[in-house]
């Protein structure tokens, strides 16, 4: 399946306090994942909010009773308040500005570079060069003379294409997080909407993923508008459904 905007996988670092959890104002921090082709932005009277459309997987921990408690949900859409996204924000909650993106469609390319390598010959006794010549008397033992020579040597270096990359990334180092990602698409779940979520950073809790809740909001910015869809919860929807189609049609580069 060949797609000219094809969705990219996201993976940020958040940190929230007073995050509504259990009952509980408590700092939620961890990472999430999500599968998104574009960043929207809602506006609702005077509110903006950005909102990343697609599957995903949030993975995080609390403390509850001085105990470490491990957090995990499938969402459908990661909603979060972009004037909260400023450096002087003393804590960030979502790393926007900076977001490592991974792209498993980039090819690898391939580029030579010239490289300079220097040796030093060493030989005894009498030596006619011109080159550049260092000798060398240790007390008790023969001269010895250096010649420095240089070559120029052509080298093609191979980058890593974007696919290995994430891999590479999400297969070891972001293995915990990407590993209920890859179970929901694997299983299904992400096709169920009762079964996913909306992360709410702006409100600092999770909301069943129901589209028909985004008609409280007018879609300002989007990169491309599905032509079959008119609402915003239709628009989120479509969106939504699209990318995980992509996913589904692609597990090659997606599932591992």
């Amino acid at each position: 399946m060949i797609e000219q905007n094809p969705p990219l996988l996201w993976v940020l670092d958040y940190v929230i306090p007073d995050f509504q959890l259990l009952g509980e104002k408590i700092t939620l921090s961890g990472e999430l994942i999500i599968a998104s082709r574009q960043l929207f932005s809602f506006l609702q009277e005077e509110i903006v909010r950005s909102a990343f459309i697609g599957p995903g997987a949030v993975k995080g921990q609390v403390l509850i009773k001085g105990k470490p408690v491990d957090v995990e949900y499938l969402v459908g859409a990661v909603i979060f308040d972009p004037t909260q996204m400023r450096p002087r924000e003393p804590i960030p909650i979502l790393d926007i500005l900076n977001p490592e993106i991974l792209d498993p469609l980039e090819q690898a390319s391939e580029e030579q570079v010239q490289e300079i390598i220097r040796t030093l010959m060493i030989k005894k006794g009498s030596v006619s060069d011109s080159g550049q010549i260092l000798k060398i008397t240790t007390e008790g033992g023969l001269p010895k003379t250096l010649i420095a020579e240089q070559h120029m040597v052509a080298k093609n270096i191979s980058f890593v294409s974007g696919m290995k990359k994430a891999r590479f990334l999400l297969g070891g180092q972001k293995n915990r997080l990407y590993t209920p990602f890859k179970d929901g698409l694997q299983r299904n779940r992400f096709s169920d909407p009762s079964r996913i979520w909306t992360f709410r950073i702006d409100n600092r809790e999770f909301e069943a993923f129901s589209p028909p809740k985004f008609n409280e909001w007018i879609i300002i910015e989007m990169q491309t508008i599905p032509t079959e869809a008119s609402s915003s919860s239709e628009v989120v929807e479509s969106e939504y459904n699209s990318i995980l189609t992509y996913l589904l049609g692609n597990q090659e580069s997606f599932i591992f």
